[in-house]
């Protein structure tokens, strides 16, 4: 096949084949047969970093509630999680997250639901919910950081140092998104700079809408660079070129251990086992936490409400607006949501110039993060060739404004060169959906979607339940 020169390097171009196996090899698609408003969720992962350093993990429960609006009746409620872990320094801290982070917070959730005495959960207030979000956030990490390596510190261990400090000494941001069906609240905690978005279609505007559900936290965020200057009154340099101590592009994340411990706890651990010499301008550690900030948001399941969670690396190629504009283009062309347009439409689609719909990003003004994406024109095309729909989002990402060319090139650059032009890329889109069909012909299944699923991953999928 054709090769492209980079600098020295002269990369072979794979084939659309080739490319098309790549771009699928992590795909994975749920239909949640439950008829509670979850309609079904997307995966698709491309690696840049060998081994990815990327990792996500979903899981649901169902929880019997004390409904207090509804003469104290028992509801069934299904409790949805899904998350992505965007590791950095190694892939060890995001794939401890991904075993622990979820379950971790089911376990603080369940210690403030309280039992009422017909043996039913009763629904704690908005923030003891976030309160023991964050308490599970906070106790992984010190696991992580302080108490897995004070295990190794008291009784050195050479065979265990490995699988006890890597977690410790990697690090990796956290998206978690904890969704109540009963209640239809949404809730999005974030440490680091992953971003959840949501797309709503307006009846006012006749416009499909944005919403930022959370706000990267980075050195560039001025929120998070006043927060780490008044931790640290005496160190005008914290934050240098939009990076903690000059070095961590995010401002919170789990593990990261070298700007936490002290001084001599490194130093330790240094000269016992390994590991990298502290920041230079290391004095008043911690400077970085694990505490994630949370948002609440209702969703309209019965007007195709939709949710969009990815790592960093998409959000540094396509903007919010093309992100969703993206999204309902693919919904249309399933035929999940009618196109939102007039009789002129069918000539429209077929002429060369493929524009995505109008999007209005709605976010609040101070939740607007910084456009990090790196084209200045708009996007004047798209690719329309996926069943799933995060494998359709990330080949757009790669696209250039719908150039197959493009994503072949980008998709060809063996890493780690690969890390100059991409990141790891994770995305999730999860479809909410209440139409009377879907309650009625529920299974209370959740079903591997083959036709968006790769590789076949039918075994994978007990887990889920």
């Amino acid at each position: 096949g054709a090769s492209r020169k980079y600098g020295k390097y002269d990369i072979p171009v794979y084939s659309d084949a080739q490319v098309d196996k790549i771009l699928k090899k992590f795909e994975e698609s749920y239909l949640v047969n439950r008829g509670k408003g979850v309609y079904r969720y997307d995966i698709c992962q491309l690696p840049s970093n060998n081994p990815i350093e990327d990792d996500r993990s979903e899981k649901f429960v169902q929880v019997p509630i004390q409904d207090v609006m509804n003469n104290n009746e028992r509801v069934d409620t299904d409790w949805h999680f899904w998350s992505i872990f965007d590791g950095h320094a190694g892939w060890n801290t995001s794939a401890y997250l991904r075993d622990k982070l979820i379950d971790s917070v089911i376990t603080e959730l369940n210690s403030v639901y309280k039992v009422s005495d017909k043996n039913l959960l009763l629904v704690p207030s908005n923030e003891v919910i976030d309160k023991a979000i964050k308490a599970a956030f906070l106790k992984l990490d010190d696991e992580i950081v302080n108490k897995n390596v004070q295990k190794l510190l008291d009784s050195p261990d050479k065979h265990a140092a490995a699988s006890l400090l890597m977690p410790a000494l990697s690090g990796s941001c956290a998206l978690l998104s904890f969704y109540e069906t009963h209640s239809k609240i949404m809730k999005v905690a974030v440490t680091g700079d992953s971003r959840a978005l949501l797309g709503s279609f307006s009846e006012d505007k006749n416009t499909w809408t944005v919403e930022a559900l959370s706000i990267d936290q980075t050195g560039s965020n001025p929120t998070e660079v006043a927060k780490l200057l008044s931790e640290h009154p005496n160190e005008p340099n914290v934050v240098r070129n939009g990076r903690v101590l000059g070095s961590l592009e995010p401002s919170r994340a789990f593990g990261d251990a070298r700007y936490k411990w002290a001084k001599d706890i490194q130093q330790k651990v240094y000269n016992q086992f390994f590991g990298r010499q502290s920041p230079a301008n290391l004095k008043t550690p911690p400077y970085v936490t694990a505490e994630p900030i949370i948002t609440t948001h209702e969703i309209n399941p019965s007007k195709h409400d939709f949710m969009v969670m990815a790592s960093d690396g998409l959000y540094e190629m396509l903007s919010n607006e093309e992100i969703v504009g993206l999204v309902v283009k693919w919904m249309e062309s399933k035929k999940m949501i009618k196109p939102n347009t007039g009789f002129l439409s069918s000539v429209w689609q077929r002429s060369k110039n493929q524009q995505l719909p109008e999007v209005i990003d709605v976010t609040e003004n101070s939740g607007k993060p910084k456009e990090r994406y790196r084209r200045k024109e708009k996007m004047n095309g798209y690719l329309l060739e996926d069943e799933n729909v995060s494998t359709h989002l990330i080949r757009n990402a790669l696209s250039n404004g719908g150039s197959k060319d493009d994503v072949n090139l980008l998709v060809s650059i063996p890493s780690p060169l690969s890390r100059r032009y991409r990141d790891d890329l994770t995305v999730t889109v999860v479809f909410f959906n209440d139409d009377e069909d879907l309650s009625k012909h529920a299974t209370g299944l959740i079903e591997t979607n083959k036709p968006a699923t790769f590789g076949g991953l039918e075994s994978q999928v007990d887990s889920k339940l």
